[in-house]
C-alpha cells in the first residue's frame, strides 16, 4: 500500500554538470540505478578543476542534448557537436572537489575540443572546456543518481518569491517532478517525508536531502543571479529545518535497471516519525 499516490509530471537530464537540462519524456536507468546520459560530461576552468554554474552564471544560457554517439551544446546563436569517439587519445587528469575530504580528487576526462571550448567561451567569457567524464569519475561516492521535487514544493517557492512555480523548475534543476493526481498539486515538502517511490517494477529510494546552493538563484532565461530565489528557499528551509543546510528536494537511487516516463503512476511511502 502507498502512503500517497502521485505521477511523474516532468522528467530532465543534465548531459553536461552545470548545463541547462534537457526535458525528456522518458529517462532510463542503467543497472546501477543511475539516469543514463545524466552528467557525463563536465566543465574544466584554467586550473585544470572542474567547475559549476555558481562561478560562471552565464553557463544556464547553455543547454545540451544527449546523443547516442555524445551530445549536442546550443547557446542562442551556435551549436556543437561533439561524438566521444572524437575525444579519445585526449586524455587527462582534473581535478574535482570532494566536499566529504575537504580536497580534490584526481579523475580521468577526456578533452572534447576547441571548437565546444569557443562556444563555452562565447557563452561565459572563460576560458572553459567541455571534458567526457570517465565512468568512475561519474559515480564519484560524493555524487547523488537522482533529484527529486514536488509540484507543491515548486508552489510554496513560488508563493514565497512571487514568481509562478513553473518556471521554477529550471532553477529547482530536478530529474524527476513529482506531481499530485487529479489535478491538485501534491502537499508542499512531501518529499521531506519519502523514504522509497515505487514506479511499477522499479522502486527509487531516498538516499539524502538536497542542499541548496548560489545556482538557484540564477535565472535561466538571463544567466543572470537573482539572491531572492535563494533567500526565499533559505526561509522556507528554516521553517522546516531550524538550523539545518538550505534544503529542497530529495536525493535517491533506483535498485536497478528501468524506465521512468512523464505521467507514469508513483507509489510514494512516507515517514511520518
Amino acid at each position: 500500500m502507498a502512503d500517497l499516490i502521485a505521477r511523474i509530471g516532468g522528467l530532465w537530464r543534465y548531459p553536461v554538470k552545470s548545463c541547462a537540462g534537457e526535458a525528456v519524456d522518458a529517462l532510463p536507468l542503467g543497472d546501477d540505478g543511475w539516469p543514463e546520459g545524466d552528467r557525463g560530461w563536465g566543465l574544466v576552468d584554467a586550473a585544470g578543476e572542474l567547475t559549476w554554474m555558481g562561478a560562471h552564471p552565464r553557463l544556464a544560457l547553455v543547454s545540451a542534448r544527449a546523443t547516442p554517439e555524445g551530445l549536442t551544446l546550443h547557446t542562442a546563436d551556435r551549436t556543437v557537436t561533439v561524438t566521444a569517439a572524437a575525444t579519445e587519445g585526449h586524455e587527462q587528469t582534473v581535478r574535482g572537489w570532494n566536499g566529504d575530504r575537504q580536497d580534490f580528487d584526481l579523475l580521468q576526462a577526456w578533452d572534447a575540443g576547441d571548437a565546444a571550448a569557443d562556444l563555452l567561451r562565447a557563452a561565459t567569457g572563460a576560458p572553459l572546456r567541455l571534458v567526457r567524464l570517465s565512468q568512475a569519475a561519474q559515480r564519484r561516492p560524493v555524487l547523488n543518481a537522482l533529484h527529486l521535487v514536488g509540484d507543491g514544493s515548486l508552489q510554496a517557492w513560488g508563493e514565497a518569491l512571487g514568481t509562478p512555480a513553473n518556471p521554477l523548475a529550471a532553477r529547482a534543476r530536478p530529474n524527476v517532478l513529482l506531481q499530485g493526481v487529479d489535478g491538485e498539486p501534491l502537499p508542499a515538502f512531501i518529499e521531506d517525508l519519502l523514504t522509497e517511490a515505487r514506479v511499477g517494477a522499479l522502486t527509487l529510494l531516498r538516499t539524502q536531502p538536497c542542499v541548496r546552493c548560489v545556482m538557484t538563484s540564477v535565472d535561466p532565461a538571463t544567466g543572470e543571479p537573482q539572491p531572492p530565489a535563494l533567500e526565499a528557499l533559505t526561509r522556507l528551509s528554516a521553517e522546516r529545518a531550524p538550523g539545518a543546510p538550505v534544503q529542497f528536494g530529495i536525493y535517491a537511487r533506483g535498485t536497478g535497471a528501468g524506465v521512468l516516463r512523464v505521467g507514469d503512476r508513483v507509489d510514494l511511502t512516507l515517514n511520518f516519525s
